[in-house]
């Protein structure tokens, strides 16, 4: 149990009037102050009362914030302060810094840590820093404030953070029980599922390297253990639970510079269970693949894992057969600045030892002939990625083939120079080196060689009742097309997957109509960080879109609507100003917009769609709107964009590669600026392969490459477009929907320096975080508000028998008042509103303790509580019967005043009038 207040001690019980709040006390050094402010206010800066001699914190580029002594207030109102500097020759430093910089010292000791913020004498950014530094430190990742959990990647195994004591030990106990943990969270929504009967989620956000992933794990594993499941089905379901995690890692997450495990996707597992809690089922909902990612990495970025635990993992007869070999540096798998791994390293076993997971895993859900044919689409990629295009218009005596309507060879002519775009002569061919490699790749995937390499240098176009019609791809556009196969067979083959894992996690239950209103489930979002790399394109806005909603939903549904319910509630209330997402959301979905009117113009040939025609479209949209404007504008040419705003965390870079004009744009986001790169984005936005490529996958003999093709489209008469961004925006649209549905469980995830090295904190960085994601306003609304609340109703019948048989009879409100005076629950932390019981961090599970145990109440103070009932009764009567006899001499005295104020206007207008109607008479009668 948590403590109940910040003082350490409890204040004598008072009866709390009908309907209002008694204002909550704070710390000892600020309790002067919280009386003079309402719920959510904060004292001013002179209110605090800094002088000479007194202990603060004050801002430091590397820590955050610095313990300092105050030298001598100016006049001003600046403050000159002195701190000891770092490092081995340290010295003490004095500098000026203003009041607003400027936040309060508490000594606790040394070692001394608040398991929740809240509970802590000063909240603010740097006391909420230094608790979670020293937390970190002493290897105690987890952090309350209030109901949300901070979770500092650690970066290292900590003994006894995890296993099956733990989860024993968490099972059915409430937050504040035990030290913050992810097991607590779980626990928590799989008891107020079992409780309310409805749907609940766990949406752990922070940016990429903060840990999503595996915290998301930890969860889930929690819940697959706590489920009263039977020991067969229960079984089988944990290990498909369990056996996916692997697999989506493998297929899903690669190796960045900001993160070795980085999630290259967002995806939403849900559990389900019954009314009894027993686990029947689950799913996964995956969004935006980073597809592009299969074709082309960042300078010292990998591909995704699977690739390299293939070449690492596989027998030696295996790997023979798909014509690989480890030690050779393929074009698709290591960008500038990444090598392969040596024979027998750390990181070979390593990638040895996850394939060897992935296998096992992989084992769940398909045959070992599956498998293998997963290997043989991947080993064909990696042949395809090594195709090169020899452009024959700059080749002299160059050999070139002619092609009739149906795309046969009708010879080969010489000496040709120039290419003219329009003509039917082949304008590029496969280097002679790449012809085995394409042969291979055309082999595996079970497609004709021929074929394939039509496809990728000759474009087909169908009309009605006529041959079709062929003509020659350029270079480029052949090297786009390779692309465009490398990347829709890759997403294809990991939807595939992931349908596998969902239909084999449902196989064995048949939900019937009734039952199917009986299921609830518990989902856990892990979705990418928010990222800034050193090339952004169409990829990170879609992330960094998915984080600005996400962030928006939270302020939205957390923030702002504690705020509004305290208000509807008639508790006093001074609201904290609220970030505000809503213009970069609009901005990026007028980006959107363009880019599909330009994608699809592209498709369709219209107009000049090129990626700097839509970048100026781009810019000149949002130059019109207001809101728009301030959140979007134009790269300078030569620079990042990046000096006027502040400083994105997390990324260990100074500068961002230059963009020229019209090159790109620079999006200021709840996270700091981001400069994107349009580059290839209208080709990116399409979803769709050419028609001639699709029909190759679908007639290949390979039964799984053939299933990836999509027959419609492989009919086609010409290009066609789907749109991933509207795609993707729906999709995030209805994730939100969802979550609406559900009852949320935050946890948020941090970083705790860049190199993601354990035992190292920086404080710089992790106070950016803290920053962002609303933290800050949160502890203050958390602390100073009440966390915890119920239903009148709620609230009588789950604590009905803690108090007497003789209690019961009493109303609803006076009841719960004598509930909480009976149990010694200060008047700080709880506070009637017009429907609902408030409760401070920590209050309502020590009611559901003392419901759990029994503790019996003393007599004597029972007495004394129903005699302040009666009292309290006997005094509201007496004010009844004085309204009473008021009301008629109040309502008498209203009815006086009335008519006087009628019979003096009618005065009013007479006088006015008496004169006009005697000077008519005069006028009639003359």
């Amino acid at each position: 149990q948590l403590p109940s207040s910040t003082t350490g001690c409890l204040p004598p019980c008072t009866m709390a009037g009908p309907a209002m709040a008694v204002p909550p006390l704070s710390s000892p050094g600020a309790r002067d102050d919280a009386a003079r402010c309402s719920i959510g206010s904060e004292p001013r800066a002179h209110e605090l009362g800094f002088g000479e001699g007194d202990c603060v914190w004050t801002p430091c580029k590397r820590n955050g914030f610095r313990p300092s002594t105050i030298v001598h207030v100016n006049a001003d109102d600046s403050l000159l302060v002195e701190c000891v500097g770092e490092g081995a020759a340290s010295q003490v430093r004095r500098s000026t810094v203003t009041r607003s910089e400027v936040r309060p010292y508490y000594d606790y000791g040394p070692t001394r840590t608040w398991a929740d913020n809240t509970e802590m004498v000063h909240l603010d950014d740097a006391n909420i820093l230094e608790n979670i530094r020293r937390r970190y430190l002493q290897d105690e990742p987890y952090t309350y404030t209030a109901n949300v959990l901070l979770a500092v990647n650690p970066y290292k195994k900590i003994p006894g953070l995890y296993g099956m004591e733990k989860i024993h030990a968490y099972g059915g106990k409430g937050l504040g029980a035990l030290p913050p943990h992810p097991y607590a969270i779980a626990d928590r929504a799989y008891r107020r599922m079992l409780r309310e009967e409805r749907n609940q989620a766990l949406v752990i956000s922070g940016e990429s390297g903060a840990g999503k992933t595996e915290t998301a794990k930890v969860t889930m594993h929690y819940l697959t253990q706590i489920s009263r499941t039977d020991h067969e089905h229960g079984g089988k379901i944990q290990d498909k639970i369990i056996s996916s995690s692997p697999i989506l890692e493998s297929f899903g997450n690669a190796s960045t510079v900001r993160n070795m495990n980085s999630s290259r996707f967002g995806k939403y597992n849900t559990m389900n269970f019954n009314r009894v809690g027993q686990l029947k089922f689950a799913g996964i909902q995956t969004y935006l693949l980073e597809a592009s990612r299969v074709v082309r990495q960042q300078p010292q970025e990998r591909n995704f894992h699977v690739f390299y635990e293939m070449l690492a993992g596989l027998d030696e007869g295996l790997k023979l057969e798909l014509l690989l070999d480890s030690a050779e540096r393929y074009h698709l798998l290591y960008a500038e600045g990444a090598d392969p791994h040596t024979e027998g390293s750390p990181e070979q076993r390593r990638e040895q030892v996850k394939f060897n997971e992935l296998r096992a895993a992989l084992s769940v859900f398909v045959s070992e002939d599956m498998q293998k044919t997963f290997w043989e689409i991947l080993a064909a990629l990696i042949h395809l990625g090594e195709a090169k295009f020899v452009d024959l218009c700059d080749a002299s005596a160059s050999t070139v083939h002619r092609r009739d309507s149906q795309g046969t060879d009708l010879g080969a002519s010489c000496d040709a120079v120039h290419c003219d775009p329009a003509s039917d002569e082949a304008q590029v061919k496969l280097s002679v080196e790449s012809q085995d490699d394409v042969a291979h790749a055309a082999f595996l995937l079970g497609v004709r060689q021929d074929q394939l390499e039509n496809a990728l240098m000759w474009k087909e176009r169908k009309v009605e009742g006529k041959p079709s019609l062929f003509s020659p791809r350029t270079r480029t556009q052949a090297e786009q097309t390779l692309q465009s196969i490398i990347k829709i067979l890759y997403k294809r083959l990991f939807d595939h997957i992931v349908t596998q894992i969902n239909e084999s996690s449902r196989s064995g239950y048949a939900e019937t109509e009734h039952e199917a209103c009986r299921i609830n489930s518990i989902g856990t979002l892990d979705i990418y960080g928010f990222e800034r790399l050193q090339t952004n394109s169409f990829e990170q806005l879609c992330i960094n879109l998915a984080n600005e909603r996400l962030q928006q939903y939270f302020v939205e549904n957390v923030l702002r609507a504690e705020q509004e319910l305290y208000k509807r509630e008639g508790l006093p209330w001074c609201g904290l100003q609220l970030p505000d997402a809503q213009p970069v959301c609009n901005a990026i979905g007028q980006v959107f917009r363009v880019l599909d009117e330009y994608s699809q113009n592209l498709m369709r040939s219209v107009g000049n769609p090129t990626d700097k025609n839509f970048c100026l479209k781009v810019i000149e949209e949002a130059s019109k709107d207001p809101e728009r404007k301030e959140v979007l504008r134009a790269v300078k040419p030569g620079s990042s964009g990046r000096k006027s705003l502040p400083k994105l965390s997390g990324t260990g870079r100074k500068s961002l590669s230059a963009l020229s004009m019209n090159e790109g744009f620079v999006i200021r986001h709840y996270a700091g600026q981001v400069d994107y790169s349009t580059h290839g984005w209208l080709e990116k936005n399409n979803d769709k392969l050419l028609p001639e490529c699709e029909a190759l996958i679908c007639d290949s003999t390979d039964s799984l490459v053939e299933s990836l093709g999509e027959e419609d489209a492989s009919n086609a008469r010409g290009p066609s477009f789907r749109s991933i961004s509207k795609r993707y925006t729906k999709d995030l649209e209805a994730l939100l929907d969802t979550l609406s549905t559900c009852n949320l469980h935050y946890i948020r995830c941090f970083k705790p320096n860049g190199e993601q090295m354990p035992d190292r904190f920086d404080g710089s960085l992790v106070l950016d975080q803290i920053v962002q994601c609303g933290t800050i306003e949160l502890v203050k609304i958390m602390h100073d508000g009440f966390p915890n609340r119920c239903c009148f109703d709620e609230v009588v019948a789950r604590f009905r028998d803690l108090l007497p048989e003789r209690f019961h009879h009493f109303g609803k409100r006076t009841f719960i008042e004598a509930l909480m005076c009976a149990y010694d629950v200060p008047a700080s932390d709880w506070a009637l509103g017009m429907s609902r019981l408030f409760l401070k961090a920590g209050q309502m599970q020590a009611l559901e303790n003392l419901r759990a145990e029994g503790v019996a109440l003393c007599a004597e103070r029972l007495s004394g509580i129903l005699a302040r009932i009666i009292r309290k009764r006997w005094a509201r009567a007496g004010h009844a019967v004085r309204l009473c006899c008021y009301l008629p001499k109040l309502l008498e005295q209203i009815r006086v005043r009335r008519a006087s104020e009628a019979l003096a206007k009618a005065t009013v207008a007479a006088s006015r009038l008496a004169p006009r109607l005697l000077e008519a008479r005069a006028r009639v009668e003359a």
